[in-house]
C-alpha cells in the first residue's frame, strides 16, 4: 500500500487535492523536518559534496575556499549550502524555483549527524582544524533563520527561474544534485547558458543528473519512455523527469556557448526491463543510451579570448 493510501484510510488522494496540500506551508515544513533527519543530514550531504569534488578531480586544483558558490535547487533544507560554508566559501547563494526552504530544520540536520564524520570527510578539501572551528560555531547556533545564514555568508534566492533570467552576480562554482532532469526540455539549454553567463573564467559547474522515471524509480525506472510526446507535458517533465537520454545530454552540452563539458561518471540500470513499446523518439536509440540512470557533468568556463 502506498503512502498516500495509508494516510487516507485506503483511498488514494485525488491529484488536485494532493497538489493543494503540497503547496501549503505546513507540507513544506513537514518535509523539511523529515529530510533533515534523513537524506539532508549534514554528514550525508558532506559525503555527497566530497564525493563530487573528488570524482571531478578538484581536490587540490580548485579549492572552494574564498570562492562564490551557487547551489541550484536547494530544496527544503539548506544542508549543502552549509557544507560549502564549512569548506570556506566566501559566499554561498542557494537558489530554488520556489521559496520552500525552512532554515530552522538545519538544527536537526546538524545535531542528527555524526560530527566527527563531517570533519574527517571534508578534510581533503580544507584544513581539519579550520573545519572544526567552523563546525563548532554551527553546533552552537540554537535557532537558524535566513538572517543567521546571511551572517554566515549564505543567501537564499527564491523564487528564481534560471531558464528565464541569470543571477545578477559573478560566481566561481555551481553545484546541482538531481535538478536538471526536472527542467523542461525546451528550457535546458537557456538554463545552462544563463548559469554560464556570470560564471567566472575558469569557473566550474558540477551537475549530478538522475535519468530515471521519478514516478517509480525502484520498480519501473524506464516506464516514462513509453509515454507519447504530445501527452508528456512540462508539468509531467517536472515531476517524472524530462526523459533526456545520455546522447541527448552530450549534444545539448556541446551547444552551450563559452563552456567545455565532460562526463565524470555514468551509471546504468540493467536489472529492469525497458518498456515493450517505446515512444517514437526513443526507438532508434541503443539500449545503453536508454538505460543510463545517472550522469555526472563537469563544466569549465572558457577564458575570454585575448583582444
Amino acid at each position: 500500500m502506498n503512502e498516500s493510501k495509508k494516510r487516507s484510510g485506503g483511498q488514494a488522494l485525488p491529484d488536485g487535492l494532493k497538489s493543494r496540500i503540497r503547496s501549503t506551508g505546513v507540507f513544506h515544513q513537514r518535509e523539511a523536518k523529515h529530510l533533515a533527519s534523513k537524506s539532508k543530514r549534514l554528514d550525508l550531504c558532506s559525503a555527497q559534496i566530497a564525493h563530487i569534488l573528488h570524482i571531478s578531480g578538484l581536490t587540490g586544483e580548485f579549492p572552494v575556499r574564498e570562492k562564490t558558490c551557487v547551489e541550484i535547487g536547494s530544496g527544503w533544507v539548506l544542508s549543502h549550502a552549509l557544507v560549502l560554508h564549512l569548506l570556506g566559501a566566501k559566499r554561498v547563494i542557494a537558489t530554488d524555483i520556489e521559496p520552500i526552504a525552512y532554515p530552522s530544520a538545519l538544527h536537526q540536520s546538524i545535531h542528527g549527524s555524526t560530527i566527527s564524520i563531517i570533519r574527517d570527510i571534508l578534510s581533503p578539501f580544507e584544513e581539519h582544524d579550520i573545519i572544526r572551528e567552523r563546525l563548532n560555531k554551527l553546533v552552537a547556533i540554537k535557532v537558524f533563520s535566513f538572517n543567521v545564514l546571511k551572517e554566515l555568508g549564505i543567501e537564499y534566492v527564491a523564487p528564481i527561474d534560471l531558464a528565464a533570467r541569470s543571477l545578477d552576480t559573478t560566481y566561481d562554482l555551481v553545484i546541482s544534485n538531481s535538478v536538471l532532469e526536472h527542467v523542461p526540455i525546451s528550457d535546458v539549454k537557456p538554463f545552462l547558458e544563463n548559469l554560464s553567463g556570470n560564471l567566472s573564467a575558469g569557473g566550474k559547474m558540477i551537475h549530478c543528473v538522475h535519468l530515471e522515471d521519478h514516478k517509480n524509480i525502484i520498480n519501473a525506472p524506464f516506464d516514462f519512455l513509453s509515454e507519447p510526446e504530445n501527452t508528456y507535458t512540462t508539468d509531467v517533465q517536472n515531476t517524472r523527469g524530462n526523459r533526456i537520454r545520455r546522447s541527448q545530454w552530450v549534444d545539448i552540452l556541446s551547444q552551450v556557448k563559452d563552456m567545455e563539458f565532460r562526463l565524470i561518471y555514468e551509471w546504468h540500470r540493467n536489472d529492469k526491463k525497458l518498456p515493450a513499446a517505446l515512444a517514437p523518439q526513443f526507438q532508434d536509440m541503443d539500449d545503453m543510451d536508454l538505460r543510463t540512470s545517472h550522469l555526472g557533468i563537469l563544466g569549465t568556463k572558457k577564458p575570454k579570448p585575448r583582444v
